[in-house]
């Protein structure tokens, strides 16, 4: 998590000892010098209060054996380690990841919904970082994908060629496709309200940022950051949902946050069980307190965003390289139930793929 400067979870490549406790490191940015190092913390740490921050262990990453005092004033460029108690979570409901490939340098994953990349303040055991830690595999996820989101993603054992990926995703030098089953067999369009077809192909624009009409802080909407989505039709279902459901291929051409499910909700199909773009937004904050109702559960449609990283190419020194990743079970599942008639056969490819069952 970055905000104000480097606020990260967990420690992103850096000589991590095998002893860590799940936290943040926190660098000091400009602004934070001279800041008390408790109000430091409360302001870098999303949903931290000052109260709870005082209360937490902090250890001096340049000199650890100096003693901290919550007053203390920090100093610009300073890296502080902060522990917290690891979350309650219970990984009896949640599939294994599986290896896709794995070399002396990088292991590629198909990630199963329910894991995040790395610990985050709700999640430290079920992340791909203590998973590879387990399995004894010294690998860091060089790139995201959201909780809920499954597939492809890969992870470095070197820092270097973490590094590299890192800046192919920022130089656009990586190439992601994903599916996603959307709600809706119409879409939103300059020239008004068009019907969906098999092989219909479109691109949409809008620039993204921060949506500041909701409660919900991280969500995007409409904004000021570039954001560029390529979008097929490869599957109808009229009878599906409310309204028909599609199966969507999509190409995000920027990286910008959750912008394929931003995308597509502003085009009028929202992915099909999304907490936060779809019908309600209050479904995302009521889940975060608490399990959903059955007939929350019946609104979404799906239990999880039915959002899949099917594809990743990377154009790495030694040549571009593909991962292709079966779909989970649950979206399996949930896909072969429709789209059998109207499709088209790359659709017909993914859904004939073997798949992971839960």
């Amino acid at each position: 998590m970055r905000e104000g400067g480097e606020v990260l979870d967990g420690l992103d490549g850096l000589d991590e000892p095998d002893d860590v406790s799940p936290g943040w490191l926190i660098v000091v940015d400009p602004e934070g010098g001279g800041e008390r190092l408790d109000r430091l913390i409360a302001r870098r740490v999303p949903r931290l209060s000052r109260a709870r921050a005082a209360r937490l262990e902090v250890s001096d990453l340049d000199d650890p054996t100096r003693p901290l005092k919550k007053s203390a004033k920090v100093r610009v460029g300073q890296r502080f380690w902060v522990s917290r108690p690891p979350p309650k979570e219970d990984l009896s409901a949640l599939e294994e990841p599986t290896v896709l490939d794995e070399t002396s340098t990088y292991i590629v994953l198909n990630k199963p919904p329910g894991w995040a990349a790395h610990p985050t303040a709700s999640r430290f055991e079920a992340t791909l970082t203590t998973w590879l830690k387990r399995r004894g595999t010294p690998a860091h996820p060089a790139h995201r994908l959201d909780v809920e989101t499954s597939g492809v993603i890969f992870c470095a054992k070197e820092r270097a060629l973490e590094l590299e990926v890192k800046a192919l995703f920022k130089a656009r030098g990586a190439s992601k496709r994903y599916l996603a089953v959307c709600e809706g067999l119409t879409r939103r369009s300059l020239e008004g309200i068009v019907s969906l077809k098999v092989g219909d192909e479109w691109r949409v624009e809008i620039p993204l940022g921060f949506d500041a009409t909701s409660a919900v802080r991280l969500k995007m909407g409409r904004g000021e950051l570039s954001a560029l989505s390529f979008f097929e039709v490869l599957a109808l279902d009229p009878k599906a949902g409310e309204g028909g459901r599609a199966l969507i291929s999509a190409r995000p051409h920027t990286g910008r946050q959750h912008q394929l499910r931003a995308h597509l909700s502003l085009c009028g199909l929202p992915i099909t069980g999304d907490k936060l773009y779809g019908p309600d937004e209050g479904l995302f904050l009521a889940h975060l307190n608490r399990p959903l109702s059955a007939e929350e559960l019946r609104l979404l449609a799906h239990p999880r965003q039915a959002l899949h990283a099917a594809e990743l190419t990377l154009a790495l020194k030694g040549g571009a390289q593909t991962w292709h990743a079966p779909l989970s079970g649950d979206l399996h599942a949930l896909m072969s139930v429709h789209f059998l008639h109207e499709r088209s056969s790359s659709a017909a490819a993914y859904l004939n793929q073997s798949h992971h069952n839960p």
